[in-house]
């Protein structure tokens, strides 16, 4: 009997609805077994990540995709703040972004974001990227377990 894989957790920090339905549709088309959580800014993700302010309950991800341009708390400023904090450091962040200015790119890394995507503009593209990162995340890399995480927070 082949051995099940748990739920894959991913957040997704995107601000514009079109783009956040558009990534969870084609993350379902290339892995059915993921647990999906959308919020529209930083701000919203470090509640969520900190379980504050009505996300008592919510699981803490195995990747974050982030993007960098959202009112409140930047992409930026998410990441500089997610990662100065013990029980978040270990927690993958994929920028998604549809800049493809040199210095995000150097703030994202300099940040510790684990990798920079930018969004492609056609459908077709935006499929490709999204199974090369459905293999990469889930099956090239190893990645902290959530119970470790969980000990840390």
């Amino acid at each position: 009997m082949p051995m099940s894989r748990a739920p894959f957790t991913v957040l997704l920090v995107e601000d514009e609805l079109a783009d956040a339905l558009m990534f969870q549709e084609m993350l379902e088309e290339v892995s059915a077994d993921v647990a999906f959580h959308h919020v529209i800014n930083g701000q919203e993700a470090l509640q969520f990540l900190t379980r504050a302010d009505g996300y008592a309950s919510a699981p803490l991800p195995h990747l974050i995709v982030l993007d960098l341009n959202m009112p409140v708390m930047n992409g930026h400023e998410f990441l500089r703040r997610a990662k100065g904090l013990d029980g978040l450091r270990s927690i993958p962040v994929l920028v998604l972004s549809t800049s493809n200015d040199p210095d995000d790119i150097h703030r994202s890394y300099d940040a510790q974001a684990s990798g920079y995507v930018v969004k492609p503009s056609n459908y077709a593209e935006y499929a490709r990227i999204m199974a090369t990162i459905e293999a990469y995340w889930r099956g090239v890399v190893r990645l902290p377990t959530l119970a470790d995480l969980t000990l840390r927070t």
